[in-house]
């Protein structure tokens, strides 16, 4: 989280404990986010009250005439009116739709023909727009389309990195616990939940730089979207607990096991190998570089051999559980869908990429290619991020052995 400090501090007291009130006490847990979950709502509902509270205020102090309470008049008055800004401003405000490649129809058919085979699979239509990230990921983002978070616009945020490391049947197995986990058949107070932690941020950035007018929201946001991420992570893990169950309801067993063992390795390769590998590389270098994220599977294999995959099996299966990643750990995942050992092995045959992002879009490929990537740190403007590393990586992602990204993550 950005938080720093104190701040860091209480959160982290807060998310503990909510941790443990979830585990000892799960239903007055539930209740109690459920009602700071609501609380968002009484935020933003908060300022046109107070505009009606005012009105009423000034009503009252006219009321006794010729002995008028001018002073209590002019406090209303002054209410009321920096209110009625903000509640204007606040009506007129529309949350802004997840960045990245906005993927069309024509570009990826098969992409899309399976996210509606898939999403029927669950008696849902599918999502409204897809779009393509740097990120490793697979999320369906819900975007306001009034101020209020009542009616809402679906988007699938799909990782490119993420579709470079999984098959097509892994990647058609991810699919399908995300959509499931968002037909909210048996998860509907869980996955509100779940999809409110996406959207209270959003009201903590509005207007950042454009409109003072919604500088009290941005105030008060600042405090509760912190505080609600933090307490509601214990309810988001039972949410992707949830997604995994929904995912066996159109994928076998074995298919699920083996799908978030590998999704859950490769992220954790990724995180402390290939990006530590790329930001080493970008210090002592400064030329640009290319094909960051379409590059990661030749590293991948290269560093994820037979020989390996037990390595980091072992050390996936070993991680601890932090208290701000609303992520279950793998072995709680794998004791969820009932098994006991997690199971992957080296990839061999197609990626997703191959299949659902044809080689005739090269429009489309040429975006992707120049996605910024979530490995790089955000202290850094793009183009300065970028500049160290074409002369080092542009052939070495290429090549079969992964040149020096390969020897600096063995």
């Amino acid at each position: 989280m950005a938080d720093h400090g104190w701040q860091q501090s209480v959160l982290r007291g807060i998310g503990m404990r909510s941790e443990a009130m979830a585990r000892l006490h799960p239903r007055a847990y539930l209740l109690l986010t459920t009602i700071l979950a609501l609380a968002g709502f009484a935020c933003l509902a908060l300022f046109p009250l107070l505009v009606m509270a005012g009105v009423a205020g000034m009503y009252r102090a006219l009321v006794n005439i010729p002995d008028i309470a001018w002073t209590r008049l002019l406090v209303w008055a002054l209410v009321t009116g920096l209110c009625g800004l903000v509640s204007w401003r606040i009506a007129r405000f529309r949350p802004s739709l997840p960045a990245g490649v906005v993927v069309e129809r024509e570009q990826a058919p098969d992409l899309f023909g399976l996210v509606e085979d898939t999403a029927e699979q669950y008696g849902r239509t599918g999502v409204d727009r897809i779009v393509m990230t740097g990120g490793y990921q697979l999320d369906i983002i819900k975007t306001p389309v009034t101020a209020l978070p009542v009616w809402s616009t679906r988007s699938l945020v799909i990782g490119l990195p993420l579709m470079q490391c999984l098959s097509s049947q892994q990647f058609s197995c991810l699919l399908a616990r995300r959509l499931g986990q968002f037909s909210k058949r048996s998860n509907l107070l869980l996955n509100w939940l779940f999809e409110l932690r996406d959207i209270w941020p959003r009201y903590r950035k509005a207007g950042v730089g454009t409109d003072p007018g919604l500088l009290p929201v941005r105030l008060l946001f600042s405090v509760y979207a912190p505080l609600y991420t933090v307490v509601s992570t214990a309810a988001a893990r039972l949410d992707e607990l949830q997604a995994d169950r929904y995912a066996m309801e159109v994928c076998s067993d074995e298919e699920v096991l083996e799908t978030i063992t590998t999704a859950a390795v490769h992220h954790l390769f990724l995180r402390e190998k290939y990006w530590p590998a790329i930001r080493r590389l970008g210090v002592r270098q400064a030329a640009a570089i290319t094909k960051t994220n379409t590059g990661i599977m030749t590293v991948l294999r290269a560093g994820l051999q037979e020989e390996k995959i037990g390595e980091w099996l072992d050390k996936t299966m070993s991680m601890e559980q932090q208290w701000n990643d609303p992520n279950p750990l793998l072995v709680q995942r794998l004791d969820n869908i009932g098994h006991t050992h997690a199971r992957m092995h080296a990839h061999t045959g197609e990626l997703a990429t191959e299949d659902y992002l044809p080689a005739s879009g090269q429009h489309l490929k040429a975006a992707l290619e120049n996605l910024p990537s979530s490995g790089y740190s955000q202290a850094q403007p793009w183009s300065v991020r970028m500049a160290g590393l074409k002369q080092k990586l542009q052939s070495a992602l290429r090549s079969p052995r992964a040149g020096e990204v390969n020897q600096g993550i063995k």
